[in-house]
């Protein structure tokens, strides 16, 4: 089952650490707020770490279909 990455852009301070870690599966839109581009644009271990690095824990995978 593949897995859908979500940023909660209310929490999101557009740090940009996680385009730092995986800039192939997100980048910063015109707000400086982070987006998904690719969901595996990038190796699991360095999304994993993008999302490690979050400073507001604003990057969440749920499987596809809506379970966590």
């Amino acid at each position: 089952m593949s897995e859908l990455l979500t940023v909660d852009r209310d929490r999101c301070m557009g740090s940009g650490q996680c385009t730092f870690y995986a800039p192939s599966t997100f980048d910063l839109d015109d707000l400086s707020i982070a987006i998904v581009t690719d969901d595996t644009g990038d190796p699991d271990d360095k999304i994993q770490q993008a999302i490690d690095v979050c400073p507001t824990r604003a990057i969440a995978r749920a499987l596809a279909g809506g379970a966590a």
